[in-house]
């Protein structure tokens, strides 16, 4: 997979799966595994997180992570558009897209 589909898998499992409270990789790898029937790597999960938290759509908190307020903005942004699941990963792979000037 390329970077920002990487970046946007995991980006849909975080804000699943953090709804109510901050989770940790676990967590996020399950719903992960739930949206692409694969397990991510520690190494994606990793550098999606860090990405995410470099761009201010993430928030780290000890462990756990949830969607900063920027980071909700731009998934209720993309529920919008979409509420398929498959539709909506690609609708938040776009919008990574537009923020790609630094993945590498």
């Amino acid at each position: 997979m390329k970077p920002e589909e990487i970046i946007s898998w995991i980006f849909l499992a975080l804000g699943i799966s953090s709804k109510n409270e901050a989770v940790g990789y676990e967590r996020i790898s399950q719903i992960a595994d739930g949206i692409n029937h694969a397990i991510p790597t520690h190494k994606e999960i990793q550098f999606s997180i860090n990405w995410l938290i470099s761009k201010n759509l993430v928030s780290k908190n000890d462990k756990k992570y949830s969607l900063s307020e920027n980071g909700k903005i731009l998934f209720s942004k993309s529920e919008i558009k979409s509420q398929i699941l498959l539709s909506l990963w690609k609708e938040l792979e776009h919008e990574i897209k537009l923020l790609n000037s630094d993945i590498a």
